[in-house]
Parts: C-alpha cells; structure tokens; sequence
C-alpha cells in the first residue's frame, strides 16, 4: 500500500495560485484583491466574474460603459481549505482511477501552500463531513493532512454538498479560500455554495472519469448506482439508449457549470487519470 512519503514523491506541488490564474479569478503573490476589506486603495481595474458586485465603481463604469471595481490590497497569509469529496462515486472504476485523482489533486494543492508558506487545513466529506483538520502550516502539519486523504479510501457514503459545505462554512476563519474538488453527483446545492461564496473565496475542481460521459457499445450490461446501490439492465448496444446516457451526461455539466456561473465561482474541469499541473498548464495555454 502506498505510504505518505510516497504521495509526496510521486506528486509534484500546485501552487493554489496556479489553480486560480487557471480559473480566471487572480494573479500574483501574497498581496490580494481583497475587496472592501484592505487598508490601501489600489486603484480601478475592469469587472472580473468573481469580483463583489458591491465593489463596483458606478461612475467609472458609466464613463466607460463597462463595469469597473474600485480594489484594495491588504498583505495577508493565505487560509486555503481543501474540500475533498470522499463519497463512493469518486472511487468509480473507469479509464482513469478517478479515486487516485481526486487525492493527488488535493495533495498537490497541500505540498503547494506548504512550499508557499500558505496555511492549509482539510475537510473530508460525503453527506455529511467526515473530517475537519483546520489550517495550519509546516511539513508535520502536511504529513497529518496526507495521511488523513490516504486514511480515506476507499470512498464510501452518498454526496451531499448542500449538508457538507453548511457544516464546513461555520468552522471557516474570515476570508478563507475554499477549494471544493468533486465530481458533483449530489443533489441541488447552490443554496450551499451561494452561502459560501458570500465570505469567502471558492473554487470548483470538478473531476470525472470519460466512461460516465460516454457509454461503450458492449451489448447487454448491469450497472449499478455506486451510491445508492440501484440497479438496472440495459442493452449498450443501443444507439439510443447510448444517446440518452450522453444527454444526461451533458444536463450534469451543463447543471454544473451554471450553478458556477450564477454564484461568480470558477470552475476548472479535470479528467481522471490527468495530473492537475498538467491540466493547469493546458488550461493557461502555458508551453
């Protein structure tokens, strides 16, 4: 079985800055665009998906006829918190070991704020959270977090992020930055996440296996619900049985990615078996 000193040499760290150049919000280091909370006026820049509607700059935006935020910056360490979905479908068994994926992502990300010297803390969740570790920093602190993530497979339990993030939200010091990474089969949480995103930074790290978008001819088959253990035949040979998986497949992405937008949240998709620096990379269209 694979150890945690393992992990730490088979993963190379993302910086959580990385992650955000990737999902449009902000570039930089330390000094952030904490809006409305500074103690120094940076100046005007354009409206960014992301940014508080309340930090727009009216005057300038009808000069312009484009809206612009007023920005304060205020130097503070960075409290990244790292929710990462533990329930059965992250441990489905496609092309590419969507379970592995999902750790590696979120070890990248805590080696990371380690090599930055960013507190990380971790929240393990199904339907409910399993398991909080606040933020801290250091390399004991880390290896408490890996073997927490490692301590986790396999994935069990249901999703349910609307009760797992209302559990997480009030143990959240001000102004954290939240990093969700799952595959999002769970029922409507935008309530949830609305709420969330209302006192802190977040970002979606939505990760899924290609077998669950797209179903292989193979004649007759059972499939079986990871999570609530239903099961049904169905005849993959079926162009239109194929069809309506591919549909339903797309409603969920599409489901996904306008809870994200609604809520100002990025989202950076991930396929299993992909390693999150590379996709990062691919995604800036970095060479």
């Amino acid at each position: 079985m694979e150890t945690v000193a393992d992990l730490i040499a088979r993963v190379r760290p993302v910086p959580l800055m990385a992650l955000l150049e990737a999902g449009g919000t902000f570039a930089g280091g330390h000094r952030s665009p904490l809006i409305g909370q500074g103690i120094e006026f940076a100046g005007i820049r354009a409206y960014v998906p992301g940014d508080d509607v309340r930090a727009i700059d009216w005057k300038v935006t009808a000069r312009r006829a484009d809206p612009y935020v007023r920005v304060f910056t205020e130097d503070r360490e960075m409290s990244l918190y790292i929710a990462v979905d533990c329930s059965a479908s992250g441990g489905y068994a496609g092309a590419g070991q969507k379970d592995r994926t999902i750790i590696d992502a979120a070890a990248a990300l805590v080696l990371g704020a380690e090599s930055c010297g960013d507190r990380v803390g971790l929240c393990l969740f199904s339907d409910k959270m399993e398991n909080l570790i606040p933020a801290r920093r250091g390399r004991r602190h880390v290896a408490v977090l890996l073997s927490a993530l490692r301590a986790r497979m396999p994935f069990t339990g249901r999703t349910d992020l609307q009760a797992a993030l209302g559990a997480l939200a009030p143990s959240l010091p001000p102004l954290s930055t939240v990093l969700i990474i799952s595959d999002f089969a769970s029922p409507p949480f935008i309530k949830a996440l609305k709420a969330l995103r209302g006192k802190h930074r977040v970002v979606l790290l939505s990760v899924a296996d290609p077998h669950e978008q797209e179903l292989p001819d193979l004649g007759l088959l059972s499939l079986e619900d990871i999570e609530s253990g239903e099961q049904v035949i169905v005849d993959t040979s079926d162009p239109a049985v194929r069809q309506r998986f591919r549909e339903a497949s797309v409603g969920r992405t599409h489901d996904l990615a306008m809870a994200a937008g609604e809520c100002m949240t990025p989202l950076i998709p991930l396929t299993a078996g992909d390693d999150l620096g590379e996709a990062l990379i691919r995604a800036r269209g970095w060479h």
